[in-house]
């Protein structure tokens, strides 16, 4: 509210402002009589003054330009002796004493071209100091020549606007007092009116691209990228209107970019897993057969093998990044059963899946590495022998539940609350130890956002319990590759 307040102010500031200047012309009126007199003879003299530059114009700086050009003077002298400034400053000399907006027209566009001049100049300088060749600085004179004969040609204008100015002067002396408080007071009584129709034009056009900027802020606070303003047609609001666009362009194109970014280290960290997988597991695991071989237990080889091949083949996937969780679990099922006969007694497992969640698509390679932690970190490290169950369904709200249950050694509370303020911690989580577990709930994260998460409850000598949860809904068909 003290935004458009202050607007109010400000529009009815400048209304007085407008109103102060009308009726002071018209106090002064009567002053204005003597002062055309006066205005008769600075026309006279901006007469002369201008015949005289636009000699010097014409004369003077094609003369020095050339000489430049030629070599016949040094840039070094060419700009002590500065020339354009001092005419510039004569024509701003001019400036001061016009009134007439024809005539400050006129003398804008001599300086315009007494600009181009410099610039030329410049260049024919800078090329002198660089040693270029002297065809290029010939160029650059035809366009300083054409510059100023425009600014000699548009003098004479001036001169000739000059003298009709001073000629309708002289004519309209007589008459314009009168004419003059006449008009100031139609003036006046107009300005009256158009006060308020300025002030509530000005407030549509300030007040409402505000508006819009202040719900376009709003909408991006609250994550609607796609919400844009129109471009308003005053100028300093289009500005910052283009500018809050282009944010919003840009900020949409950076999240989409660090979007990619994430898939693609997920991707990586999965490869990455992938590869810290295969070489001790694969290795012990050929051991393991080589050993049951050996031993003549060809029923265990056959079943291993078989395990070993599905496991590794469902791992690959065909470089899906989805699998139905029916295969998530036959994964789990191969590596467990290839870790069962290996240990023999000293490991057990139950698998407690409800069937309604087969059918439905979800992340590989989430629930693998979460037992191996299992197994590591907890059945191997107590004597008695290990135990892994894993649950699975899906409730009301369409999430489906993991639980990964060990009878292993358990985690202390205080390394308990270490790991779970790291998985609170989410993306930015420096993890080292555990990088199955840490690496999962990342990508949980990356695919799931938040409806996904992992939870650890541990009792130490108890076991550990890890409970995972992962949404059915708004998943991209098309992505699942299912």
């Amino acid at each position: 509210m003290k935004k458009n307040e202050s607007i109010k102010v400000l529009l009815r500031h400048t209304s007085w402002l407008m109103l102060s200047l009308a009726i002071t012309p018209l106090i002064i009126s009567i002053a204005l009589y003597t002062h055309y007199l006066f205005s008769y003879e600075k026309s006279i003299h901006n007469i002369s003054i201008a015949n005289q530059i636009a000699s010097n114009v014409e004369e003077t700086i094609i003369e020095e330009a050339l000489g430049l050009t030629y070599g016949q003077i040094t840039p070094e002298e060419f700009q002590k002796s500065n020339q354009i400034n001092r005419i510039k400053e004569e024509i701003s000399a001019i400036k001061v004493s016009t009134q007439n907006s024809q005539e400050l027209a006129t003398l804008n566009i001599v300086l315009r071209s007494l600009d181009n001049v410099s610039d030329y100049l410049d260049k024919i300088i800078a090329n002198i100091h660089q040693k270029e060749t002297f065809a290029e600085n010939q160029a650059l004179m035809l366009h300083v020549e054409s510059a100023v004969k425009l600014a000699h040609d548009i003098l004479q204008d001036f001169v000739k606007i000059e003298i009709d100015t001073a000629s309708v002067k002289s004519e309209e002396v007589r008459s314009s007092l009168v004419i003059l408080s006449t008009i100031e007071a139609v003036i006046i009584a107009l300005i009256f009116l158009l006060t308020r129709k300025f002030n509530t034009k000005m407030m549509y056009q300030i007040q409402q691209p505000m508006d819009e900027m202040i719900k376009m802020a709003d909408a991006l606070a609250e994550g609607h990228l796609n919400h844009r303003i129109k471009t308003p047609q005053n100028n300093e609001l289009k500005k910052l209107s283009n500018s809050m666009n282009d944010m919003a362009d840009n900020l949409v194109i950076l999240l989409e970019e660090n979007a990619l970014k994430q898939y693609n280290l997920a991707q990586s960290e999965v490869r990455t897993l992938q590869a810290q997988i295969i070489p001790h597991f694969i290795y012990n695991s050929l051991d393991a057969i080589l050993v049951l071989a050996e031993m003549g237990q060809i029923e265990k080889v056959k079943e291993m093998t078989y395990a070993l091949s599905d496991f590794f083949r469902i791992s690959l996937s065909q470089g899906k990044d989805w699998i139905p969780v029916e295969q998530e679990i036959r994964h789990c099922d191969n590596y467990l059963k290839i870790l069962q006969i290996r240990y023999g007694d000293q490991l057990s497992y139950q698998l407690t899946i409800d069937p309604k969640v087969n059918h439905h698509p979800i992340l590989k390679m989430i629930l693998q590495p979460l037992i191996e932690n299992a197994v590591y970190h907890g059945t191997k490290l107590v004597r008695r022998p290990g135990k892994i169950i894993v649950k699975a369904y899906i409730d009301q709200e369409e999430f489906i539940h993991f639980w990964i249950i060990d009878n292993g050694k358990g985690i202390t509370e205080t390394k308990l609350e270490e790991i779970n303020q790291e998985l609170a911690d989410g993306l930015d989580t420096n993890f080292h130890k555990g990088y199955g577990l840490f690496n999962v709930n990342k990508r949980l994260l990356l695919y799931y956002g938040t409806d996904a998460s992992i939870k650890i409850t541990s009792r130490i000598d108890h076991g550990t319990v890890i409970h995972v949860v992962v949404p059915t809904k708004n998943i991209d068909r098309n992505e699942a590759n299912v």
